[in-house]
């Protein structure tokens, strides 16, 4: 909404191509304050807006720097309500994020765009991003099952709260590769799927879970191209 009431364009002119035109976000927008009801998506961080396209029953969005907030307000009590199997799902959001923007293509390795406005609002992993995922996975491992468990602990689930926006910047800047990328056809593919603890009247995959699903493959395929780095996510996550 931003967006479009700062710089009015057809619908398709800023969504990311094959969908959209992709063309870059002309300026900066009015200021935004973005206030996260969840403990998953990290989106008050970033630059990335999703939507469903629901004439062709796809998943599709706009992704540009200036899209990201000008505040984030990040407070435990907005999670309160959440029913347990939303905090399962948006956990698993925020830990996928994390791996994959650890494990993401090297900064240094991407191609270099062919002017400045025309450079993706993900860079690829860099050391900055790689302490915001490393701490986000580490406080996964220490809160996501009690704030699943118990609605009360407010301490786990404001911990989840901040661990979603810690690795939104890390994400933010670095990206998300494969399982991202995937749970895109797996939503648009859901037609029966009805899950306990959202209301809905219509099927529906919850993010969370539809990135989840083809994870655990994507990373033991990726693991061979950076076996360091995939050790040391897993050491934040309290493997040995």
């Amino acid at each position: 909404v931003n967006l479009y009431t700062t710089y009015p364009a057809d619908l398709l002119e800023y969504v990311n191509a094959p969908i959209g035109k992709g063309k870059p976000v002309p300026g900066p927008l009015k200021p935004l304050y973005a206030i996260p009801t969840t403990c998953g998506t990290g989106s008050e961080t970033t630059g990335v807006s999703i939507f469903d396209l629901s004439s062709i029953h796809a998943k599709t969005g706009i992704a540009h720097r200036q899209l990201k907030p000008t505040l984030g307000l990040i407070d435990p009590e907005n999670t309160r309500t959440m029913p347990s199997a939303v905090v399962a799902s948006t956990g698993l959001d925020v830990l996928s994020h994390a791996i994959e923007s650890y494990t993401a293509i090297h900064y240094m390795e991407r191609s270099k765009p062919d002017r400045p406005n025309l450079r993706p609002a993900y860079q690829g992993s860099n050391p900055l991003s790689d302490i915001w995922s490393l701490e986000a996975l580490k406080m996964v491992d220490q809160y996501l099952i009690r704030a699943f468990e118990n609605a009360d602990d407010l301490e786990a689930r404001g911990m989840m709260h901040l661990a979603a926006g810690m690795a939104g910047v890390g994400f933010g800047n670095a990206g998300v590769h494969l399982p991202h990328g995937m749970s895109y056809p797996v939503s648009s593919h859901v037609r029966e799927f009805f899950p306990d603890g959202y209301e809905t009247d219509h099927a529906i995959i919850p993010h969370g879970m539809s990135v989840i699903l083809n994870a655990p493959a994507v990373f033991r395929f990726t693991a061979s191209a950076n076996p360091e780095r995939h050790r040391r996510a897993a050491e934040a996550l309290g493997t040995d």
